[in-house]
This record gives structure tokens, C-alpha cells and sequence, in this order.
């Protein structure tokens, strides 16, 4: 039985597969994937705000980033990471810290070559508070499971 993206994705949510350690970092943990779409819960720490005391936006859009990212692996056939070709991300309401978040991605299209994504960030309010849309292509240089 080979393994899936999806699959693989749900091992590292599962806590059976090692997730990528910038993950713990921005406070991200993966919790539902299902083939084209991922959730992950986002509790930003104090660390990643900017003067005002806010989450700074920089880390909003690596949020987003892995998002679609994770959106296009769970999508692939097998175990596959993404490069980012673009990304465009409209913030509309502060991420605050201590606060908790749903980050969910999603897969629009999947060519061969290149994929698009969007994604979301939601307050616990059910408000949206940035929303990005990317484009991706499969990184054949380097396999996850290696």
C-alpha cells in the first residue's frame, strides 16, 4: 500500500510523523487534512508581534504559506512538498496573541506543474482576519520521507 499526501500529512498530525520545526515556532499545529484541504489551529506567542503588540504580518502570510502548501501535499499521490511561486495575502482584522485561530488551506487547482491554493485565517468569533491565494509547483528535489 503506497502512501499518500494526505496520508502523510495526517501522520504529522497524528504526532507519528516529525512536522517541520518552524511550525512549533509560529504556534501552528496541523489538526484535520483531508485529500485538497487542511485546518490547522494557530496560537501565536508573544514572540511573533510587531510594536503595536500584534502578531506582526509577516508571520500571517508564513501562516497562510503553509496553508497552501499543506493543502497542495495533501492533494499529491505521494508524499510531496510545494515551492511557493506567488503569494498574495489581504489582511482585514489584527491576530492577536494568546488567542486561538483556524488556518484552513485549499487546493483550486492542481495542473501537473503548478497548483493554486487559497487560504484563511478566522478568529474564534468566526471572523476573518486574512486570506491569501498562491500559487505552487511540486519540489521534485526533495522527497519528505528521505
Amino acid at each position: 500500500m503506497s502512501v499518500t499526501g494526505a496520508d502523510f500529512l495526517r501522520a504529522i498530525a497524528e504526532g507519528t510523523v516529525e512536522s517541520s520545526p518552524h511550525l512549533a515556532h509560529l504556534g501552528l499545529r496541523l489538526s484535520r487534512v483531508e485529500p485538497g484541504s487542511v485546518h490547522l489551529e494557530w496560537r501565536p506567542g508573544a514572540a511573533l508581534t510587531n510594536r503595536s503588540g500584534v502578531v506582526h504580518g509577516g508571520y500571517i502570510a508564513t501562516a497562510l504559506d503553509d496553508a497552501c502548501g499543506m493543502a497542495c501535499g495533501s492533494a499529491a499521490p505521494q508524499p510531496t512538498l510545494h515551492l511557493t511561486m506567488n503569494l498574495n495575502v489581504d489582511y482585514l482584522r489584527p491576530v492577536q496573541v494568546g488567542q486561538t485561530y483556524l488556518v484552513t488551506g485549499t487546493v483550486t487547482h492542481r495542473g501537473r506543474t503548478r497548483l493554486l491554493a487559497q487560504a484563511t485565517v478566522t478568529g474564534a468569533d468566526g471572523r476573518l482576519c486574512a486570506q491569501a491565494t498562491s500559487s505552487l509547483t511540486p519540489n521534485r528535489a526533495v522527497h519528505p520521507l528521505a
